[in-house]
């Protein structure tokens, strides 16, 4: 009689069935069948390593549960008592269509539950391609397809090893060392019992587990498999199968025994086009299975044979760049194999075979392009050293026809700015053989000025040449430099917004830094929605071209236009793509300064001042000098963030210090306006917290005059805005009722926010309380509160008399919006709580205001 199935056991599977709960569900289904009097096959397929094994061993244990009379080989007898129905749970299903039979020769009795493991995923000798054993049963049939353990199992199996904490520091190594084979990972883990590994002895640990368990597959496989697997492996998929069996050297009919041998099978993935090993992992173990001089011969045989038979370049370059030829075609052919790595996202590989061609003697033009593809793949990585290649670019490129490289280096350079880049710059402006170049070279120089004091190129603002009916052809490095350096001074703001439009309007997909400069112009200008185009127009095409630190770039212009507009959610969701876009230890020195200072200031807006702290605390561990000089945009905007920090949080000396020496790095540059970083708005506060009237004063009035020049109606009511806590009341509260005006329907919504509650903290120092209730009203209407908002919203509540102190926030709430005649309907929508909360609210401000309803709300609160 036929027993019946045990209850399943503990939800904590085996390692080796971990992710396996399905298919030991089929298997329990498959024992069930049959032990109900029917038949089944389950065709297990999948990667060696997989779990194949394991998985046949759990059947087996479920049909033994199960009564059933477990076989694991054709032919094989059991004993004689037994006389139920049996399984057979094999890997050898090469031997399975010859049935069972006896010694005698009588026939025996056929299983009535076949479990067989086959090749590997996608194998031609699958369930559905070949014949079915015989005895196996068509109907019902199973078949499992085991694949690599996912990262959330390999985690599990970490944790059980070696804890929580040690398993989310392995799990990156542990994944790339493993790809996921359970057989690897479970070996690596029993090699290693004792306290967690780091992540690089693990990776080595599970590196020479991996070779040992191919190495222990290979063994149970003949010669000749061996060597198709290993010339499979350095094919890659490229060659055919004749190809590779020549490689192998063995014949093809060989090969086609060879390939079936089910210790390869599983290895080899037979979909592809070409024979080609399942996994770069395993066939880079593979190779490693062999001695030096074997794997070098057989790398430069298959580079040879692709050469001969005509393969595309960049699968030639990929096969070289393992060997020590020295043939004319190869520089050429590592070129073109770095430019498909790049194209495919693997800047690091097209690093490598970049470096391979010049050392292998690339010249001419071909060396002019190795170095711009060279240092575009270090950008993302290595700025510096991508720094170093774009100067180099500058220096030697004297091949005709390579003005696109030259001035895509040029343009990268300009972007980085620095003393370095501006002299190599001006050198290469020098060499230049052509006026269209020169003059281009002279206006990226100009823009690269942005980071040292003014220097030479006094034509670089002249006018260009003319085109056949007298007009100036128009040339967007110089427009850019000029609406550049009036933004600096702070003058001519029309000429400045119409120079920098026309270089975002017709530069086209052209240059990317006179158009980053063109954007970061109107937005100074306030011209938001030009600026903000501009912008993502220069982040999809550098997207498009794989110009990650012009993507960065873009994106953190993104970030400080948002931070004008008050748009703080836009400014750190831009942030964010930012710094995913290139990771912070990737951003060149130069420009680093210039993120941390726009994310510390983004936290300042957001009244995180503990975020501010951490962001600028990192920064200065980890800061470098952007030059010999020290000037720059970036470093002083840097200083700017500290400052207002200082000031935020009480220190006001400190403040008064970093002030200074933000404006101390701002003058040489010439920069005096305001527009772009306010510094003597907020050093006037700091003075006249130090008890320096006199300073401030002088300060109001200078950056006064200064926004005046410039014309941004924004510009001028920011500095009124910070005027009023610099100067006295009663000259502040003028201050500050024209920065309300003046701020009124600008873009910076959250500065006229601000400058309404600053208002009505003055309004109220003078006894004006009603006017200051007012303004309050309407700033906590227009956007999220101020920590002086809150500190205004108190000082009305304790007002004696005030009714406002009877109610609780929530109470006040719900009667300021009842007062503006809102339904409770509408209230519990805008509150997001219920109508019935609504109603009690109201319920107890009337009386507790002693008033008979909604219509006494206006007078009661003192509402306008």
């Amino acid at each position: 009689m036929n027993r019946p199935l045990r209850p399943p056991r503990s939800p904590r599977a085996p390692d080796g069935l971990l992710e396996r709960a399905g298919e030991r569900a089929t298997l329990e289904r498959a024992v069930r069948q049959v032990a109900d009097g029917g038949t089944a096959t389950v065709l297990v397929r999948g990667r060696p390593g997989t779990g194949r094994s394991a998985l046949l061993a759990e059947g087996a244990a479920l049909a033994r549960q199960a009564g059933l009379h477990v076989l694991t080989a054709p032919g094989q007898d059991g004993p004689a008592s037994v006389s139920g129905p049996s399984a057979l749970f094999t890997d050898d299903t090469r031997s399975t269509s010859k049935g069972p039979a006896s010694p005698t020769g009588r026939p025996e009795p056929r299983p009535a539950l076949w479990v067989l493991v086959e090749g590997s995923e996608g194998s031609e000798h699958s369930a559905g391609s070949g014949p079915a054993p015989l005895g196996a049963q068509a109907d019902p049939a199973y078949e499992l397809l085991l694949r690599p353990l996912t990262e959330h199992a390999v985690r599990t199996l970490l944790a059980r090893a070696y804890g929580e904490e040690a398993a989310d520091s392995l799990l990156p190594a542990a994944t790339a060392s493993t790809g996921g084979n359970p057989a690897v990972l479970c070996a690596a883990l029993r090699r290693r019992p004792g306290p967690p590994p780091d992540a690089a002895e693990f990776a080595a640990l599970a590196d020479r587990t991996g070779r040992h368990h191919l190495r222990t597959v290979l063994a149970r496989a003949s010669a000749r498999a061996s060597a198709l697997v290993t010339a499979s492996a350095v094919a890659a998929g490229h060659f055919s199968f004749r190809q590779v069996c020549g490689l192998a050297g063995i014949s093809v009919p060989d090969g086609e025994q060879a390939r079936t041998e089910p210790a390869v099978t599983g290895l080899l993935d037979s979909a592809a086009a070409g024979p080609r090993l399942y996994d770069p992992l395993v066939a880079e173990r593979a190779l490693g299975l062999l001695d030096g001089d074997r794997r070098r011969e057989l790398h430069e045989r298959a580079a040879r044979l692709a050469h001969r038979e005509g393969f595309p370049q960049d699968v030639l370059g990929r096969l070289a760049a393992r060997t020590s030829l020295d043939e004319p075609w190869v520089p050429g052919a590592l070129h073109a194999a770095g430019v498909a790595a790049r194209r495919s996202g693997d800047d690091d590989a097209a690093v490598v075979f970049f470096e391979r061609s010049l050392d292998h003697g690339a010249d001419g033009g071909l060396r002019t392009d190795v170095l711009l593809e060279l240092a575009k793949a270090q950008s993302s990585r290595r700025p510096v050293a991508a720094e170093r290649g774009f100067r180099r670019i500058l220096r030697e490129t004297d091949v005709p026809d390579r003005s696109g490289a030259l001035l895509f280096a040029a343009d990268v350079l300009a972007l980085r700015a620095g003393d370095d880049a501006a002299a190599a710059l001006g050198a290469a402006a020098a060499r230049a053989t052509s006026e269209a170049e020169r003059r281009t070279l002279r206006g990226l120089h100009a823009l690269a000025a942005e980071t040292r004091p003014p220097g030479p190129a006094p034509d670089a603002l002249s006018p260009g040449p003319r085109d056949g009916r007298g007009t100036p052809e128009f040339d967007a490095t110089r427009a850019a430099a000029g609406a550049w350096r009036h933004c600096l001074a702070g003058q001519k703001i029309d000429e400045a917004r119409r120079l920098a439009g026309s270089v975002l309007i017709r530069a086209g997909n052209g240059l990317f830094t006179p158009r980053l400069f063109a954007a970061r112009v109107l937005a100074v200008a306030e011209d938001v929605a030009l600026a903000r185009s501009g912008l993502q127009r220069i982040t999809a095409e550098a997207r498009r071209h794989r110009v990650s630190p012009v993507t960065g770039q873009a994106l953190l212009g993104l970030a400080e236009l948002a931070l004008r507009t008050g748009e703080l959610e836009q400014a750190r969701e831009r942030l964010a793509e930012a710094v995913a876009e290139v990771p912070r230890h990737h951003w060149h020195p130069r420009a680093l300064p210039g993120l941390t200072a726009v994310e510390a200031l983004v936290a300042l807006e957001s009244g995180r001042t503990d975020l501010a702290e951490s962001v600028l605390a990192r920064s200065a561990r980890t800061e470098v000098p952007p030059d010999r000089t020290g000037y720059g945009l970036g470093p002083a905007r840097l200083l700017f963030a500290r400052g207002v920090l200082c000031l935020r949080t009480g220190r006001t000396s400190e403040a008064r210090a970093q002030l200074r020496e933000c404006g101390r790095m701002l003058r040489p540059l010439g920069c005096v306006n305001p527009a772009v970083i306010p510094w003597r708005s907020h050093l006037a506060m700091a003075e006249a917290a130090c008890a320096a009237p006199q300073a401030a004063e002088r300060l109001v009035v200078e950056s006064l005059t200064a926004a005046r020049a410039w014309g941004a109606p924004g510009a001028v009511g920011a500095v009124h805005l910070w005027a009023g806590p610099a100067l006295p009341d009663r000259t502040a509260l003028g201050h500050l009722r024209t920065a309300v005006r003046l701020l009124a329907g600008m873009p910076t919504r959250r500065l006229y926010a601000r400058a309404m509650v600053a208002l009505a903290s003055a309004l109220l120092d003078t006894g004006r309380s009603a006017e200051a209730r007012s303004l309050l009203d309407e700033a906590v209407r227009r956007g999220r509160p101020f920590p002086l908002t809150e500190e205004v919203a108190a000082r009305l509540a304790a007002q004696p008399g005030s009714n406002r102190a009877r109610l609780s926030p929530a109470q006040l709430r719900v009667a300021l919006l009842a007062a503006e005649g809102r339904s409770n309907t509408a209230i519990a929508k805008e509150l997001s709580v219920g109508v019935r909360t609504v109603e009690l609210h109201l319920t107890h401000t009337y009386r507790a205001l002693g008033i008979n309803g909604r219509p006494d709300l206006t007078v009661a609160l003192g509402h306008p």
